[in-house]
């Protein structure tokens, strides 16, 4: 994302239409995957409601260097 438009709470907006869209579909459970060092990322998918599950050891590569990869899942309440 542009500098310009990093908090001002586009992605979170943008992610809970998706779990809303994923509820409303029937789905009762969405999962992802980001890089362990993206700090933002998880921070943002915690309040949300995310929650961590896993470590996937260089589970991603970008121009060659290998990132692990945590696992975090939604439930409906």
């Amino acid at each position: 994302m542009l500098p310009a438009y990093r908090g001002q709470g586009i992605g979170r907006r943008l992610l809970e239409a998706c779990i809303e869209k994923a509820w409303s579909k029937g789905m009762t459970r969405v999962d992802l995957e980001t890089r362990a060092d993206n700090a933002a990322a998880i921070a943002l998918y915690e309040k949300v409601g995310f929650r961590r599950e896993g470590l996937a050891r260089n589970a991603m590569r970008f121009d060659g260097v290998y990132y692990d990869c945590v696992t975090m899942g939604l439930l409906r309440a």
